[in-house]
């Protein structure tokens, strides 16, 4: 999703299949933009049971470029 102004945002939905609690953070996810770059979205805090699935909409922040994919990274 984007809007005209450049503000660059996302709906993802993440499953936690683990057998414990987790939590996702900014520093897990990054998209990648059509110029290349790579941006982590500005805020993101999200606590999961065991087996949950939550959907949710991030804000990465502002690019004249779209974003094309987004991936999830361990730490």
């Amino acid at each position: 999703m984007s809007k005209e102004s450049g503000e660059r945002w996302a709906v993802i939905t993440m499953t936690n299949s683990s057998s414990g609690n987790r939590v996702l953070q900014q520093a897990h996810l990054l998209a990648l933009f059509a110029n290349g770059k790579r941006k982590s979205p500005k805020h993101l805090k999200l606590n999961f049971e065991p087996n949950e699935t939550q959907s949710i909409t991030v804000s990465f922040g502002q690019s004249k470029f779209p974003i094309l994919s987004i991936s999830s990274k361990a730490e």
